[in-house]
């Protein structure tokens, strides 16, 4: 089981990855709408979840800006960051920022789950 937090700006797409990935027996820790959120929520917690789940498109802050703000103040820096979209331009970019795990859009959350549980 990983403790898992979960970035993403539509609400359905929140609550389908906590109910799937519940169901395989992970934990979410939280969620927020936008990377600004989540910087400000990830930092109070008490300790950093196994696996942040990275959307790209979103407002106030994209996946790439969010993740360049969560590598520079070491947020997370033990989490696994598994970065998600739909377009496969950014995976070169993310890809140099650190993140090895990438999901292309669309995809099962039976695929995410079994993603999730080999990190």
């Amino acid at each position: 089981m990983a403790t898992v937090y979960i970035i993403d700006d539509e609400e359905t797409i929140q609550y389908l990855y906590k109910e799937g990935l519940a169901l395989e027996g992970h934990k979410i820790v939280g969620t927020a709408p936008n990377g600004l959120e989540a910087i400000n929520d990830i930092e109070k917690l008490k300790k950093y979840p196994d696996v942040i789940i990275l959307d790209h498109r979103m407002p106030l802050k994209t996946g790439l800006e969010t993740l360049r703000e969560i590598k520079d103040h070491k947020i997370g820096s033990k989490s696994k960051i598994l970065f998600i979209t739909a377009d496969p331009t950014v995976r070169e970019e993310a890809g140099k920022l650190g993140v090895t795990h990438f999901i292309q859009k669309p995809f099962s959350i039976l695929k995410l789950a079994k993603m999730i549980s080999k990190l």
